[in-house]
């Protein structure tokens, strides 16, 4: 009697599916409107629980992204075969209830989603938390600010050391460059980012993680800043503040880039300086004509074109079918986000270096 009055108190699973469904919609829908983006998710909710789950993984030495990687690797494969062993026995009354159940939890990640980091697309620009000033990107402007920046990369570059290799040799630890960069973003004083300390974590499997294309990775389920620990010495402070960016309330790959610059070139430490001036420095050549590279590219120092030369050499070893494929789906989920550009969003930072290069040699 009692199994049959909770069989008969159990919701149907097509009307929980549908609830779901709606709640899904509901939470994206209001992901979407700004003035919640920013108020209600951005500096409210999101940053509320993030920072809650940021506090219970930090204490993990290792990274739970990791662990969350490998076991949904798994656990597809094991539900790919017993899925194909039901089919194969004529179990469709069993298939389609994994199959309710399988909908029921991509729901509930597509909630946590939508609370945890799709509002964080459409909130405000960060450029005004920066300080920079509108500026329009322009041949002669991206010109002027690829000479300023690459005669300080040049200075910079005469402080560091290098090993055999030509490769800078990082003074810190990746902990100690963690709390540099965390001291940076305190020191903005903007309530646009998260004043809570952001933990980033060293991935183990960071090799397969080369080979995906992939350099850092934020995972909003558990809150973590990904770094991976297998790219040139140089990349390591930029790519950790480009994942703390992300942490610290940044959905916008171009916005977290432009931070991740930003923060490092005006740190006064010069392995920071080093990190965001290089790539810097190449985003801006790459945007020139080419004889106004060739002019840029003339001041650099021999040093400087070697470890580029490096940076070029260690992803070439990586490059293949996997990561294509990789860089497709990145592609499609940053579409899906709302960003019509996909991975090419991660090198719309010119207009955000101009207004960089304008606030520096004004100030």
């Amino acid at each position: 009697m009692t199994e049959l009055l909770n069989a008969r108190r159990r919701m149907p699973r097509g009307r929980k599916l549908c609830l779901f469904a709606l709640a899904a919609a509901f939470v994206l829908l209001l992901a979407q409107i700004p003035a919640l983006c920013e108020t209600l998710f951005a500096r409210g909710l999101t940053r509320l629980v993030s920072a809650a789950v940021a506090a219970v993984t930090g204490l993990f030495p290792v990274s739970l992204y990791e662990v969350c990687a490998v076991l949904l690797i798994l656990g597809a494969a094991a539900l790919a075969a017993g899925l194909i062993a039901l089919l194969c026995r004529r179990r469709f009354a069993r298939v389609r209830l994994w199959l309710q159940r399988l909908a029921l939890a991509a729901l509930c990640v597509l909630i946590a989603f939508g609370v945890l980091y799709a509002p964080l697309y459409d909130r405000a620009p960060v450029e005004d938390a920066l300080g920079l000033p509108e500026v329009t990107a322009t041949d002669e402007s991206v010109y002027e600010a690829a000479l300023y920046f690459a005669d300080r990369l040049v200075a910079v570059s005469e402080s560091l050391e290098r090993g055999e290799d030509g490769n800078v040799v990082p003074p810190y630890t990746f902990s100690e460059v963690g709390e540099l960069l965390n001291a940076q973003f305190d020191a903005l004083g903007t309530s646009y980012f998260s004043s809570a300390a952001v933990r980033p974590k060293a991935v183990l499997l960071s090799v397969p993680m080369s080979y995906l294309g992939i350099t850092g990775i934020y995972f909003p389920f558990t809150a973590e800043a990904n770094v991976n620990v297998n790219i040139p010495p140089y990349q390591l402070p930029q790519t950790m503040a480009h994942e703390m960016a992300h942490a610290k309330g940044v959905s916008r790959e171009n916005d977290a880039n432009l931070v991740s610059y930003a923060l490092c070139i005006r740190a006064e430490d010069a392995y920071l300086q080093y990190s965001g001036l290089m790539p810097a420095v190449a985003v801006l050549m790459n945007s020139l004509p080419d004889e106004l590279y060739a002019e840029v590219r003339a001041r650099l120092t021999p040093e400087i074109l070697r470890e580029y030369a490096n940076a070029s050499a260690h992803y070439d070893r990586y490059e293949g079918l996997i990561d294509t494929i990789s860089s497709f789906f990145n592609d499609l989920f940053l579409k899906a986000n709302g960003v019509p550009q996909g991975t090419r969003s991660y090198s719309q930072t010119v207009s955000g270096l101009v207004a960089l290069h304008r606030s520096m040699a004004q100030g």
